[in-house]
């Protein structure tokens, strides 16, 4: 099955954009943390990083757009979940 790539959903796209701009004024290194939706923490390089969560969020996968915004709202410091 061929898959096309959505654009970044509009409701994320202000979100997306404060995440990649405090990526920038990170280290090489990025904790990948999602303790919410079950996935494993991990140490990836900051390029590895936004590439996964621009994947998830063009996925069009309900499940997968909220695995990346846990990722980003953690990775700029504002998760309130649990």
């Amino acid at each position: 099955m061929i898959q096309v790539e959505q654009p970044i959903p509009t409701e994320y796209q202000k979100l997306y954009g404060d995440y990649a701009a405090a990526l920038a004024s990170k280290l090489d290194t990025i904790m990948w943390v999602v303790l919410d939706r079950g996935h494993k923490t991990m140490i990836l390089e900051k390029e590895v990083h936004k590439a996964m969560v621009e994947q998830l969020l063009r996925s069009g996968d309900v499940q997968r757009v909220k695995v990346a915004e846990e990722v980003m709202k953690r990775s700029i410091g504002n998760w309130e979940g649990r």
